[in-house]
């Protein structure tokens, strides 16, 4: 079985739905409908990856839609006792989405709060990183408050204002290759206690 993605949510499939023998390339794309799936890793050891279940040319969306984000504002403040300090990254507490945080401007979310972290939910959340291999680019988020104040309205907390962070092929991409997006060093290097040394020029 191979576990398809459609928009943000992941559904079971049959291995047989993402055939890339080229026998039937003029189908369309409602009859195969899978764009993205989980198998695998091509990276050893890395779990499953995402892979293209059909061909992307470059600059195209990856997926139907784009991905909410989530910030998380002062959350090292609410998790501190009163006269310490505790930070999530010296995992003085647990906080299981760590290894999904980005950092806020990549997102667009410089002005959200004094210490924010932003999670991206959807396709965001599952291609490895290979730095020799990038073929997706990432994009920010778009802000929509829907009109509601952030500091009056009782609905203002109810959703995410960031939405539609979209991911794009860096170029042709064909079916069946796995997807890879740019972590950044420092995301191996802070963890190189667990994983081991990560050939980046910082390390």
């Amino acid at each position: 079985m191979i576990r398809c993605i459609l928009g943000s949510t992941i559904i079971f499939i049959s291995a047989a739905a993402v055939d890339h023998d080229r026998e039937s390339e003029s189908e369309s794309e409602s009859s195969n409908p899978c764009l993205l799936y989980l198998a695998e890793s091509t990276i050893p050891g890395a779990g499953l990856g995402m892979f293209a279940g059909k061909d992307f040319n470059e600059g195209e969306l990856v997926g139907r839609v784009g991905d909410p984000a989530f910030p998380t504002v002062d959350q090292d403040w609410h998790n501190s006792p009163e006269g310490a300090s505790v930070t999530r990254h010296n995992w003085d507490y647990h906080w299981p989405l760590v290894n999904y945080d980005w950092n806020p401007p990549d997102i667009g979310m410089d002005e959200e709060g004094e210490d924010v972290s932003a999670t991206v939910t959807g396709f965001g959340a599952a291609p490895n990183c290979h730095f020799r291999l990038l073929n997706v680019d990432e994009h920010g988020a778009v802000y929509d408050g829907a009109g509601l104040d952030r500091y009056t309205s009782p609905g203002a907390g109810a959703f995410t204002p960031w939405f539609n962070r979209s991911s794009t092929a860096a170029n042709d991409i064909d079916a069946g290759s796995e997807l890879f997006v740019d972590y950044g060093t420092n995301w191996f290097i802070s963890r190189e206690e667990d994983m081991g040394l990560v050939p980046v020029t910082e390390s």
